[in-house]
């Protein structure tokens, strides 16, 4: 019995290394920040963004850009902050560039922070051009304009971001609290293309 089960075993494995192996083939291309005619009104609609949003961690995601400037907007069914980071292809929160939304009492507010391992701190001098952020429909909307060429000594893994390149957007947010120093209750990110 033993012996029989030894070459069923042998014959499973000869015959598992002779097969193909399985691709599974996503259907998808990879999104892309598309380089739009004219600047972009940070106004928190999705209007002047070309193409569909990209859904990632229960979020919706446009990106685009033109001239010296990107732009990014983020909605999600939260009432706590919403943070968005951006980084080398396949980077991490390490070495991102990160863009806090989160209401202080009434007023809407924002954060720029570089990712330090699992942390993240402010850093001396922000970048951003344009912020929005506030609630609509029961969702939360963050949307802001940042250079492509990012503040220098800074910590960041990206300098500027180039046509042509992949890089990586991480969201996350937290469900209920605008208080940044909360750890998230949700992220997620993806690889999209800085088009030409």
């Amino acid at each position: 019995m033993r012996t029989i089960w030894i070459a069923v075993l042998v014959m499973s494995m000869l015959l598992m290394a002779c097969a193909d192996p399985v691709v599974e083939e996503l259907g998808e291309e990879m999104p892309l920040m598309h380089r739009v005619d004219t600047p972009v009104q940070v106004d928190g609609q999705t209007a002047d963004y070309p193409g569909e949003g990209v859904a990632v961690a229960g979020a919706e995601v446009h990106l685009a850009h033109h001239g010296d400037a990107l732009y990014v907007h983020v909605r999600a069914d939260v009432d706590g902050w919403i943070s968005v980071g951006l980084n080398a292809q396949g980077g991490g929160m390490d070495g991102a560039n990160m863009i806090l939304g989160y209401m202080d009492g009434d007023m809407a507010a924002s954060r720029d922070d570089v990712g330090r391992g699992r942390t993240h701190s402010e850093v001396s001098e922000t970048a951003i051009e344009g912020f929005f952020l506030a609630r609509e429909d029961e969702a939360r909307v963050m949307e802001f304009s940042y250079p492509v060429a990012f503040p220098g000594a800074m910590g960041y893994r990206v300098d500027r971001m180039a046509p042509g390149q992949v890089y990586t957007l991480l969201v996350a947010y937290h469900a209920d609290s605008d208080d940044i120093a909360r750890r998230h209750t949700r992220y997620g990110s993806f690889d999209f293309m800085f088009g030409e």
